[in-house]
């Protein structure tokens, strides 16, 4: 029955491009899914399949796991891949959380937009997650506790398992003498989670047998309530957030205290970042949007920063600083930048015929001109020591005035490629072009992740 039920869910969710990713810690939960996942390739090998296991470094048996995880997921036919991360600690953040950020981060790296990410979770993680949001003080959207299936990133979150016992799934693993790994730190009852599993829910299950299929009916109402507030806010929302996802504060302020949160954690919703509890949401409306007028206030917690900016919110992940870098780049060759920032490629004006240019809708194109015989450019992340002359502009002067004059964020403003020649601005990617090397004969493209 277990079986039956895991291919109805995954049918429903699948058509011939799409990619299944299974996320493999190798615990009990997950070994039950990549042994579902193979009797589903057996019978679909129309599927791209793939299992990842995140190595978090935070046991002495990390290594052992890693490769214990590829051994089985050699044995199931299905392709493996690891990523080790590092657990990055900000105010107001548990290890388990900031394990959790870093495991998501790593598994969005292999997706795409047909993708579909499945993960492990079961009825009773169902009843841990929703104590733990009760334990928070959390309203609907907390109590929702987690769904079946959702949006990740660009692609698919799929929890097939989520109606199932761990009692199921246990017998399902003796059933076919399945081996798992037995992480040693979910014995240790310091963790939230694990008080819960461990002290908890044995007392709750004795006294009520049927608690978490309760609990699961609850945080289903739950969801339906956060559905309904979305759907009656939304209209509201979107006259409030710009194209380019910043939510104006003045609006914000003609709303009610209930109204105003709501929208708040719609827009983090929307936005793809993680929720703030009822006090972090209070800080950023007081710290942040409220914060004087010539402040440039930034909230942080977790990865998720929030900050203000010509009186609208704006969010955003955590970010190196990469301003100390220098990269000398070979203009013949496409230049990778440094965190995440994508790329950037300089077209001829004799090689524009044979590029196609209809799939550059998520990058920056700058048409400009270089002196006969250029062939290596330096690429900056700091205005310091910057002089530039706007093609549009009569007279130069420093680039950390000029963009204080264009209102770049202050957040933003070691995230722009500067393209020099010695202390002279070539191009701001993205911004402009210094008028000495204004002209047609390059495309410069910055291909944005």
């Amino acid at each position: 029955m277990l079986y039956q039920g895991f291919v109805q869910r995954l049918l429903s969710h699948t058509k011939d491009s799409t990619r299944l990713v299974l996320a493999l810690s190798g615990g009990l939960d997950s070994r039950v899914l990549l042994h579902l996942l193979a009797r589903f390739k057996s019978e679909y090998p129309q599927y791209d399949y793939l299992s990842v296991h995140v190595h978090h470094g935070l046991s002495d048996n990390a290594d052992q796991w890693l490769q214990q995880c590829q051994y089985w997921s050699q044995q199931a036919d299905i392709p493996f891949v690891a990523e080790k991360v590092q657990i990055e600690l900000g105010s107001g953040i548990s290890l388990e959380q900031a394990a959790r950020t870093a495991r998501y981060q790593a598994l969005s790296q292999h997706l795409n937009p047909s993708s579909l990410l499945l993960t492990a979770h079961h009825q009773s993680d169902q009843l841990e997650t929703f104590l733990l949001a009760l334990k928070r003080g959390s309203g609907p959207k907390g109590l929702s506790a987690m769904a079946m299936d959702g949006k990740f990133e660009f692609a698919r979150l799929l929890r097939p398992v989520l109606d199932v016992s761990r009692a199921d799934m246990l017998a399902y693993a003796n059933h076919h003498q399945l081996d798992w790994i037995e992480d040693e730190s979910n014995r240790d009852t310091r963790f939230d989670r694990n008080f819960i599993r461990h002290q908890v829910t044995p007392i709750l299950r004795q006294r009520w047998p049927n608690i978490e299929k309760t609990v699961a009916r609850s945080a289903a109402l739950c969801a339906q309530q956060e559905s309904l507030l979305n759907e009656l806010l939304y209209e509201r929302y979107k006259q409030m957030c710009s194209e380019d996802g910043a939510l104006s504060v003045s609006l914000l302020q003609e709303q009610s205290e209930a109204a105003r949160g709501a929208i708040l954690r719609l827009w983090l919703q929307e936005q793809g970042f993680l929720m703030p509890s009822a006090k972090q949401l209070l800080q950023i409306w007081q710290d942040v949007a409220l914060a004087q007028a010539d402040a440039a206030p930034v909230f942080r917690y977790g990865n998720t920063h929030i900050g203000r900016h010509q009186q609208q919110l704006w969010v955003f992940n955590s970010m190196q600083d990469i301003s100390a870098n220098v990269l000398d780049w070979d203009i013949k060759q496409p230049l990778t930048l440094p965190d995440g920032l994508g790329c950037l490629e300089l077209k001829a004006r004799n090689e524009l015929e044979f590029f196609d240019t209809t799939s550059l809708a998520a990058s920056s194109i700058q048409t400009l001109s270089l002196p006969v015989g250029y062939n290596q450019i330096k690429v900056k992340f700091s205005a310091t020591g910057i002089h530039a002359h706007p093609q549009d502009r009569q007279h130069g002067r420093s680039l950390k005035k000029l963009l204080q004059e264009y209102q770049i964020p202050t957040w933003q403003r070691q995230r722009i490629p500067f393209l020099v020649d010695g202390s002279e601005l070539i191009v701001a990617a993205g911004l402009f072009v210094g008028k000495p090397y204004s002209g047609a004969d390059y495309q410069l493209i910055w291909h944005k992740k």
